[in-house]
């Protein structure tokens, strides 16, 4: 994806008189659009499988899980690690343009990782990025870039891009957004029309981390895929993060590697790497 433009995600909403309905048919029609209303609200996204696709040291593993909703049907790749464990990396491309997210990740020492962060057609970063404790690009205000994953005194953080406070002790941080998931539920206003594929960093709120990628759902259903119980532990805050073309995920697992490249080329990655 790269460029924040093609990354809307305005609520979606119809009005009954663009779609035909107006006057005595439309209050002849109220008993079933309430009906198939509250039956849309009810269904929900099932765990149809879940396959361990690999190990990683220190209690870090690769798991697939696909999930069907009616006759939608998405799979759900995760990088679970707990943090405790594992240092969490923002690694930038040294050739904008050129790298892929396998060969950077693996020449940085990282055990695993996705894709980052969103970046202009020329690969400057959007938004704030710090690698390594060096300020990359400045924070920006904008509705896209609602949530920073952050790396502060060795601990990892989402917060709301209005929250976020910048200091000396903040060594990575990638903004981005939507968020997806806050306190346990789906974010409410997520753009319910267009798939494409998502890459996410999600937490349980209790030293529990993922790195994920999705393949092609609308912002609204990944949320709603990462609140199904048996697809994580328990998600209680999940960021969004460039997907589309952009979304690749790497692990140098065993029994062996792990790898969904990217159809293109991005700016930066989140690795991960075991702590010494």
């Amino acid at each position: 994806m790269g460029h924040p433009a093609h990354a809307s995600f305005v609520s979606f909403h119809v009005r009954m008189s663009e779609i035909g309905f107006s006057g005595t048919g439309m209050r002849s029609l109220l008993p079933a659009i309430i009906l198939a209303a509250s039956l849309s609200v009810s269904s929900a996204w099932d765990v149809a499988e879940t396959v361990q696709m690999g190990s990683l040291p220190k209690g870090g593993s690769v798991v697939q899980t696909q999930v069907s909703e009616g006759p939608l049907t998405a799979r759900v790749t995760a990088i679970v690690f707990p943090a405790r464990s594992y240092v969490l990396r923002v690694v930038e491309s040294p050739s904008p343009g050129s790298t892929k997210l396998a060969g950077v990740l693996a020449a940085a020492g990282c055990a695993a990782g996705v894709n980052g962060g969103y970046f202009q057609a020329d690969f400057r970063p959007v938004g704030l990025v710090i690698a390594a404790g060096r300020e990359v690009h400045c924070f920006e205000k904008a509705k896209l870039l609602a949530g920073v994953l952050a790396v502060r005194g060795g601990s990892i953080e989402i917060v709301r891009a209005a929250r976020f406070k910048n200091s000396g002790d903040v060594r990575e941080a990638i903004q981005c957004g939507p968020m997806l998931v806050e306190n346990g539920r789906p974010t409410a206003g997520l753009n319910a029309e267009r798939s494409a594929r998502r890459t996410v960093v999600a937490t349980d709120g209790h030293g529990q981390w993922a790195l994920l990628y999705i393949t092609s759902v609308t912002l609204a259903d990944a949320a709603r895929i990462l609140t199904t119980p048996g697809v994580l532990r328990g998600c209680a805050t999940a960021l969004n993060l460039d997907g589309g073309s952009s979304s690749g995920l790497w692990a140098a697992a065993t029994p062996g590697p792990v790898s969904l490249p990217e159809f293109g080329h991005v700016r930066n990655y989140l690795g991960i790497a075991p702590r010494p």
